[in-house]
């Protein structure tokens, strides 16, 4: 209290619930950007026929460190390389983009070791493991254990975290903002 006036932050109180208010109004409305958006967008599950390839892919006889498609394989059956960067983060979504041959021979190869022609899980796969190979591995030694429940790592993620991530993402970003701001024009206090 400074003369009789209730303070924060040396702002006036009505000044402090201005700013609390309009801070309210600016969450609330990236809250309700991302599930206008979602609700745009028509997320349903993609066919059973694109999920499945009718045959494996196999060992190339020249190099055993390589794998040949399928021939009804093609690169463009992949999912979007954003779809990496929602479903498993950054690194996956570098690797893809910098690395593409290492990543499809990746996926190429879990399809071949598993014995699956579901693309959408090997790759999902890949995407995992590259984004945290610890954690995959243990993951899939305690599914041949019996311990863990069998995760699929093909399915599509929620629109709920997809919002959610948004959400999150844009906050980071604008406190990031926020502080690049202050300190580019030499303000000491960031916030």
């Amino acid at each position: 209290t400074v003369n009789g006036i209730h303070t924060f932050n040396s702002l006036p109180l009505p000044m402090a619930s201005f700013h609390t208010k309009r801070m309210c109004i600016l969450l609330l409305g990236l809250l309700l950007i991302p599930t206008t958006l979602t609700s745009a967008f028509n997320f349903q599950p993609t066919s059973q026929s694109n999920k499945k390839a009718t045959t494996l892919p196999k060992p190339d006889p020249q190099n055993p460190e390589r794998y040949i498609p399928p021939s009804t394989y093609s690169s463009t059956k992949l999912y979007a390389p954003t779809d990496t960067l929602v479903r498993a983060g950054p690194l996956p979504f570098l690797i893809r983009l910098v690395q593409s041959d290492k990543y499809e021979q990746a996926v190429l190869k879990y399809m071949y070791d598993s014995k699956t022609s579901d693309l959408k899980n090997a790759q999902g796969n890949m995407d995992w493991f590259f984004k945290a190979p610890d954690v995959w591995v243990e993951q899939k030694m305690l599914e041949q254990q019996g311990k863990r429940e069998v995760y699929d790592y093909g399915k599509d993620p929620e629109p709920l975290r997809l919002v959610l991530s948004l959400v999150w993402a844009s906050c980071v970003a604008g406190l990031g903002g926020r502080v690049a701001w202050q300190l580019i024009h030499g303000n000491r206090n960031l916030f």
